[in-house]
């Protein structure tokens, strides 16, 4: 949780710090280069960011803790992937609610979040692992274009997001995610790029 309060922070200070046209730059920049080789325009790469940072610090004004510092989220065209782990039923529908509230452009919410205890410091770990060797699986494997896929994992469940060229690079992202050892379940919101979603 500290280390995600710290880059948020961080990320927030430098926007609102910075020049308007560092800023600029920068976003700019980082933005640029991630859209020049992924399926989503640089438009829609510049809109993700934004609703990330609106809903990041959204989540952290409802709860520092019990919203902000428990839940990660992914925005890919728009569509939104919530992954964690809150004590209630109404910290999950708040959260849900965060999400179609911060802007209209707003496609879909796909909200993944538990109810129950905590991570335990074991479980985090092993999630740790299995994070980092379905990355190393997708970037190792020639005929999938891994920058167009995200993931998260929570509790040994690989959560997948993304925008597939065709079947064949989907199945390939999801048998990949349930080779990886200890995984439990393999959840897929990946979307094909002829999707009608996308529009």
């Amino acid at each position: 949780m500290l280390k995600k309060l710290y880059s948020f922070v961080c990320l927030l200070f430098l926007i609102t710090c910075l020049s308007g046209c560092a800023s600029t730059l920068l976003g700019g920049a980082a933005v640029v280069g991630l859209a020049s080789v992924q399926e989503r325009s640089i438009k829609d790469a510049t809109i993700d960011m934004k609703l990330g940072l609106q809903l990041q610090k959204k989540l952290f004004t409802l709860s520092k803790d019990k919203l902000f510092g428990s839940v990660d989220v992914i925005i890919i065209e728009q569509r939104v992937m919530m992954i964690g782990n809150v004590e209630s039923q109404k910290l999950r529908d708040l959260a849900t609610q965060a999400a179609w509230e911060i802007s209209p452009k707003i496609k879909d919410v796909l909200n993944e979040i538990t109810i129950g205890e905590k991570s335990t410091i074991i479980s985090e770990a092993k999630d740790a692992r299995i994070s980092l060797s379905l990355s190393g699986l997708l970037i190792g494997d020639s005929d999938i274009s891994d920058i167009n896929f995200n993931h998260s994992v929570s509790k040994q469940v690989i959560f997948l997001i993304g925008i597939a060229q065709d079947n064949e690079e989907l199945n390939k992202v999801i048998n990949h995610a349930r080779t990886v050892k200890g995984v439990k379940k393999v959840i897929n919101h990946i979307i094909l790029k002829s999707s009608k979603k996308r529009i």
